[in-house]
């Protein structure tokens, strides 16, 4: 009996349907670990360096076995994913099921960004131009390109044309920085949690100039790939409150620098049965949010505190979806805050020069949040 239920346990997690990431291989390789990156005291310029050096070794990204789950939403099963990245901005994510088939595709180009969610309503494929993003329906939808995607994903850069002050201890051997970002969407303020050894990002929240959040995204189980001699999570839990939607992805196997050139593959789909939705030419409030599938709880979505850090030390606002409103920067000098603002709570805060640090930020388009 013990070996039949066995047999079936692999057929079922071969077949596509629902089988929980714990139950892979436990005698796979897992690798060398990562080295440590930081030392004790380690100074803003330094922990950007690492962060930034990291990332710029990684020119395209893929896995063919992702998983994914929506907490919160019983009604979208597991689903079994696609994901491809290319620098600076393309981003393709494809998932389904063995029995229902596509559930959700994603992506990104140098033109325009699209998503469709077979259980959305209503039901069709929306996308938009990126320089018709800002002030538009796409805009209240979701209101972070799906650029930023590659930074929950591990190829996030400090940019030297932000405000970027710390780094603070945060406990759990973890270290902060903020970051106040002038947008083409406005004033935006960044908190970043980095391991203060191995140097990697462990958390990334954004908020708009009310204080709001508008992403978090949650790395876990870090990997190290020697032969790129890169660091990326192995599980990342993403949140959008205002767009309604959760995601929790294991990545599965990733391949790094090893994408074809395929133009089709960063092309806008053609979903039978679903119109295609300029959401850059509508008003805001046209459309229902992006997560939006009918009756749901979205107070169970996933915590922005990662494993072993204790309730109260992190973020303000990480509880809340608040933060105080960012100070806004009219010059790379230090800025004074206001009574209210805590995004200068040290006086190692600097601007960074363009040369400062190593980065690929003249390659990125114009407004994307790095």
């Amino acid at each position: 009996m013990a070996k039949a239920c066995l047999i079936v346990l692999l057929v079922f997690c071969g077949s596509g349907a629902t089988c929980s990431s714990s139950l892979r291989n436990p005698f796979s390789a897992v690798g060398p670990p990562a080295p440590d990156l930081l030392m004790p005291g380690a100074s803003l310029d330094q922990v950007i360096g690492v962060v930034n050096q990291n990332s710029s070794r990684i020119v395209s990204y893929q896995t063919n076995n992702a998983s994914l789950t929506v907490p919160g939403m019983p009604s979208i099963p597991h689903l079994r994913g696609n994901i491809a990245a290319q620098r600076p901005g393309r981003l393709h994510l494809q998932a389904s099921t063995a029995l229902t088939g596509p559930e959700v595709d994603l992506g990104s180009n140098d033109e325009l960004f699209w998503f469709w969610v077979r259980r959305n309503e209503p039901p069709a494929l929306y996308f938009s131009r990126h320089d018709q993003f800002v002030g538009s329906a796409a805009q209240q939808l979701m209101p972070i390109e799906p650029q930023w995607l590659l930074d929950a994903l591990g190829m996030m850069q400090f940019s030297p044309n932000d405000y970027h002050e710390g780094p603070n201890p945060v406990g759990n051997g973890a270290i902060e920085i903020r970051s106040v970002m002038q947008t083409r969407t406005g004033t935006l303020t960044k908190s970043t949690l980095v391991d203060a050894s191995k140097g990697w990002v462990l958390q990334q929240h954004i908020y708009d100039s009310t204080g709001t959040l508008l992403a978090s995204a949650v790395a876990r189980s870090h990997r190290y790939h020697p032969a790129m001699g890169v660091s990326l999570p192995q599980k990342v839990e993403i949140r959008m409150p205002k767009a309604q939607l959760s995601l929790s992805i294991d990545v599965g196997t990733v391949l790094l620098n090893q994408l074809a050139d395929n133009p089709a593959l960063w092309s806008l789909p053609a979903m039978s049965g679903y119109p295609q939705v300029d959401l850059g030419t509508a008003p805001p409030g046209a459309f229902p949010a992006m997560g939006s599938t009918g009756s749901r709880d979205w107070s169970t979505l996933a915590s922005p505190a990662f494993v072993g850090l204790t309730p109260g030390t992190a973020i303000a606002g990480a509880q809340t979806n608040r933060l105080s409103p960012p100070v806004a920067l009219t010059s790379p000098s230090p800025v004074v805050p206001t009574p209210n603002t805590p995004i200068v709570q040290q006086p190692v805060a600097q601007a960074l020069s363009p040369g400062g640090i190593p980065a690929l930020s003249g390659n990125r388009p114009p407004g994307a949040f790095h």
